[in-house]
């Protein structure tokens, strides 16, 4: 029978540490802010959550209606914006669309041109930065261990 009180390593320790605080306080779900929830009535009429982008870089929830393809910001000066149905984006079920403010069209980050032509970069990069455990052995150390395997050898064969 283990004793209760044997003794773990420093690593068990953390990781059981890190455990038990995770238990305790699980990561933060994100949730959309009140003001820019859209429910299913809403979406039934038309309504959709919309993530404002601003000039000085900070986003803004909102909720507003597409009429005729278009959209109506009311937060600071009043503009329009043009909605293509390819634009629209889905989180938990509900339509978002990013859009910002000095914009007419939505930002869709699915649009453009293909950018993973550069992995094999990353990849190697990434294995060079890896670390290793084996090392490989000096020249000195390998010439070191020629030579006494050779006196060795001469030993033997003299008879010395």
């Amino acid at each position: 029978m283990a004793n209760k009180y044997e003794e773990r390593s420093l690593k068990e320790r953390l990781d059981a540490l890190e455990d038990a605080e995770r238990a305790k306080n699980p990561p933060k779900t994100f949730k959309v802010p009140m003001k820019g929830r859209v429910g299913n009535s809403k979406v039934k009429k038309g309504f959709v959550t919309i993530i404002t982008i601003a000039d000085n870089k900070n986003v803004d929830f909102t909720k507003e209606q597409i009429i005729d393809g278009t959209i109506k910001l009311q937060k600071g000066d009043l503009s329009f914006h043009a909605i293509d149905p390819e634009d629209i984006f889905f989180y938990k079920g509900k339509p978002l669309l990013f859009q910002p403010k000095r914009k007419l069209n939505p930002y869709n980050p699915l649009k453009g041109k293909h950018e993973t032509y550069g992995q094999k970069y990353i990849m190697a990069r990434m294995e060079g930065d890896k670390l290793s455990i084996k090392k490989s052995m000096g020249w000195g150390i390998g010439i070191g261990v020629l030579v006494i395997v050779g006196i060795i050898v001469y030993a033997v064969i003299t008879g010395a």
